[in-house]
């Protein structure tokens, strides 16, 4: 039986490891051939793809260097072809309050997790006009509703992500692209389990309805649907899956 996305094309943004590893896995499943940017080598995420039988590819890319996501775009094409799916993953995280984050991280923050997906989804729009039916998934966080206060410069970001997402959407649905993005609560994955304590993963689970941590899986399925046609009508929101640790 063929997959949600048979025959299509998935760029994933910080795909060698954690949430972006576990969204190149699955897209992989669903029947997409994967395409990989990531400063970190991606061999990993190279064998899971292996597995499912879809062709891969990754490079070496800063998000926030233009000229390298050009590069990449064209490098992208030449595999494969065109892309049909941007997942704009790729982040950087800076636990700091406002009293000690220092100009240098801000900036850092913001150009990885705000003009990474600007300067991903503009090397990318010829493919997704072409596509016919491309999807752009940007991964925000939860966090901007109820913000600890060590996250100032990324949740900062992340809301600059959520403005560029609906916005996008209305740029974009002319040529039956769609924008939306996946809001995440603290996920376990060695990142985070390195950078944050026990006691703060319990006390998330304590504001959620679901009681326990949130996995890679739990945000990679809500990626692949709505890479999929069955999302077709959906652009332009912001899709939080915290286990409702947040109720909008």
């Amino acid at each position: 039986m063929a997959g949600r996305l048979t025959g299509r094309i998935a760029v994933v943004t910080g795909g060698s490891a954690g949430i972006g590893q576990e969204i190149a896995r699955r897209l992989a499943a669903e029947g997409a051939d994967i395409a990989v940017a990531d400063v970190d080598p991606a061999d990993e995420t190279r064998e899971l793809v292996a597995e499912t039988g879809q062709r891969f590819f990754s490079d070496k890319v800063d998000v926030s260097d233009e000229g390298a996501i050009q590069g990449f775009a064209a490098r992208v094409r030449s595999e494969f072809g065109a892309a049909d799916i941007l997942v704009n993953n790729a982040a950087v995280v800076v636990l700091a309050d406002f009293d000690d984050v220092t100009f240098a991280e801000w900036r850092r923050t913001f150009a990885v997790n705000v003009d990474g997906p600007f300067l991903t989804s503009k090397a990318f729009l010829p493919d997704l006009k072409e596509s016919g039916s491309g999807r752009i998934i940007n991964i925000t966080s939860a966090s901007y509703w109820t913000p600890p206060p060590p996250f100032v410069s990324y949740i900062s970001a992340k809301g600059a992500l959520n403005g560029f997402t609906s916005v996008l959407a209305a740029n974009l649905a002319a040529h039956d692209i769609t924008v939306n993005g996946v809001a995440a609560s603290l996920v376990r994955t060695a990142a985070a389990e390195a950078n944050t304590s026990e006691f703060f993963f319990e006390q998330t689970v304590r504001m959620q309805n679901i009681k326990r941590v949130q996995l890679p899986a739990d945000v990679s399925g809500v990626v692949a649907f709505l890479a999929s046609d069955d999302a077709s009508f959906i652009t332009g929101q912001i899709i939080v899956a915290d286990g409702g640790g947040t109720r909008r």
